[in-house]
């Protein structure tokens, strides 16, 4: 498997779990406008589960970019960090607006 491949493998690993995160979010906040508490709590820690791995997958690749002293940046691999991001900020908004809809 060339550089190129390996690079693209693994910025769609990081693609595929930062999607799942922001999905399970957005599931959460559903179920917090619902008043299903619990399960929105779930669904958020099952989208930081995986927004955990993504991060872990993105660490290791930096980590093995700075051992090989070779910068490989493709668009496919700043796509996939800007997913990342994405959905760190989209669970912090989830986590405002779920304050937002707990029951008093």
């Amino acid at each position: 498997m060339s550089k190129v491949e390996r690079l693209s493998e693994v910025a769609m690993k990081i693609i595929t779990c930062a999607g799942l995160a922001k999905s399970n979010y957005l599931l959460a906040l559903e179920d917090a406008k619902k008043g299903n508490m619990e399960e929105a709590h779930k669904k958020l820690q099952e989208g930081s589960d995986v927004f955990s791995e993504a991060h872990h997958i993105h660490a290791s690749a930096l980590s093995d970019e700075m051992k090989q002293l070779e910068p490989q940046v493709t668009l496919l691999l700043v796509h996939a960090e800007d997913q990342l991001m994405n959905a760190e900020t989209i669970k912090i908004l989830v986590q405002e607006l779920m304050e937002i809809h707990q029951p008093q």
